[in-house]
């Protein structure tokens, strides 16, 4: 075995995966013959990276580990990156090795990991069955990884990727798009996450797609960097006769709702529909002191504002007049998830207002950088 030199021991020690100064053509590209060794010294890593664990980080910190190298977590808008946070020096195998390693490691001059090896023991010997190779950008910057699996007997190649992902970088390195799978594969091109930035480098809008030209979210972002209010493309889930389920976009409601969610265009208030015609039913605005998220306390009558009601519907649905049209419709823009309409006494569903086809075209356009994209 091979004793690590003393720049890969530094390396392991200190040198950080998304930041350097030169690019890094040791360790590209990510799509490449897996079965080819690697010309860079293997460093053997005593821990197994089969499943997830928790492993310690360069600061003394609690690493989770996940079968992606870039992962995005719920709630969370960037892609989480772990292998450049692990303390790799920890878990290094020493120079008299009791049995095989499952992993092995191997970094560029500058520190950076270019690939991953993992073996199993078979009948005594360790056998390469699984792997990764990473690339990276003139900033240093990860920019795409390759999984590998062993092939099966029948196949002529002996590994074959089973994930291709990229982060995809502007000239300052910035994120512009996540790729999770599918990297450079018009084939199986799937969801992705663009990253909109103003002319100043500032993160202003953050669009999820699950396939090309098909976006289903917007989250906005203030000039803080804090989340705004989200967009979302979906079909509504009011299920009646009548109901159009064509997907449309609207803001998503500032607290999540255990309510069903109707968004309507301006028109669709003329006839709101129903399942059983001739209930009373009513349109209702929840008073601005009752918190959103108290379902209990909003259907108190004594905390509702009424905007218009019938003794009953009819075939056509509840039939709002002109002026009842125009109040459901400010107090929709102007008091979002807290507009209701009851079909009935016991049954209600959240009024959202649709945006507009042109509008969500815009809003969900990544090429598009202007800051008022979604406004209006």
């Amino acid at each position: 075995m091979h004793k690590p030199t003393q720049v890969l021991r530094v390396a392991l020690a200190a040198a950080p995966l998304l930041f350097a100064s030169a690019a890094h053509a040791a360790c590209g590209p990510a799509d490449t013959d897996f079965s080819v060794a690697s010309a860079l010294p293997a460093v053997s890593i005593s821990v197994d990276l089969d499943g997830e664990r928790v492993l310690l980080g360069k600061r003394g910190e609690r690493v989770p580990t996940d079968a992606r190298l870039a992962v995005l977590d719920d709630g969370e808008l960037m892609p989480r990156t772990w292998v450049d946070k692990v303390d790799w020096s920890a878990y290094r195998v020493g120079n008299k090795p009791t049995r095989p390693a499952p992993t092995k490691l191997y970094f560029d001059p500058d520190g950076k990991l270019c690939r991953i090896e993992r073996y199993r023991s078979m009948r005594g010997e360790a056998v390469l069955e699984r792997g990764y190779t990473l690339s990276y950008g003139v900033s240093g910057a990860l920019t795409a990884y390759t999984e590998y699996s062993l092939s099966s007997a029948s196949n002529p190649k002996p590994y074959f990727a089973t994930r291709s992902a990229c982060l995809q970088r502007d000239a300052q390195g910035h994120l512009t798009t996540f790729i999770d799978d599918g990297c450079g594969d018009p084939k199986s091109a799937g969801a992705r996450r663009h990253f909109v930035r103003d002319d100043a480098g500032r993160l202003i809008r953050v669009i999820d797609l699950v396939a090309p030209g098909q976006p289903v979210s917007v989250q906005l972002l203030d000039a803080q960097g804090k989340p705004g209010p989200r967009y979302v493309r979906r079909a509504n889930n009011y299920f009646v006769p009548g109901a159009d389920t064509t997907p449309l976009a609207y803001a998503d409601p500032p607290v999540k709702q255990r309510e069903r969610l109707y968004p309507v265009e301006r028109q669709t208030l003329a006839a709101l529909p129903v399942e059983v015609a001739e209930n009373p039913w009513r349109v209702v605005r929840i008073k601005d002191d009752v918190p959103l998220d108290d379902d209990m306390m909003s259907w108190d009558p004594d905390t509702q504002i009424v905007l218009a009601e019938g003794a009953q519907s009819t075939p056509g649905g509840a039939i709002l007049t002109p002026a009842q049209q125009q109040a459901v419709w400010q107090a929709m823009g102007e008091h979002p998830g807290r507009v209701y309409f009851y079909a009935d006494p016991m049954s209600r569903v959240m009024l959202l207002p649709a945006m507009p086809a042109e509008k969500w075209k815009a809003c969900s356009d990544p090429a598009n950088t202007a800051a008022d994209a979604c406004a209006g």
